[in-house]
């Protein structure tokens, strides 16, 4: 199960898992990031979302100009 507020992939979306209904256990609701919009989806769609690492070689760039 994923916790509420966890970030997820939904056909190349992401999405913030809201609640899931206790009356049906497989479906995962999840709102949209940008519009806001709300749906239900089957849980087994959805995929955590990693935030990318911040690349070491980004940071010694900086430092170099």
């Amino acid at each position: 199960m994923f916790e509420i507020g966890t970030i997820v992939s939904y056909r190349e979306g992401l999405y913030v898992v809201g609640v899931t209904p206790m009356s049906v256990p497989q479906l995962v609701e999840i709102e949209d990031r940008e519009s806001g919009r709300i749906r239900l989806v089957p849980y087994a769609d959805l995929k955590r979302f990693k935030e990318p690492e911040k690349s070491h070689r980004d940071d010694d760039r900086e430092g170099d100009l």
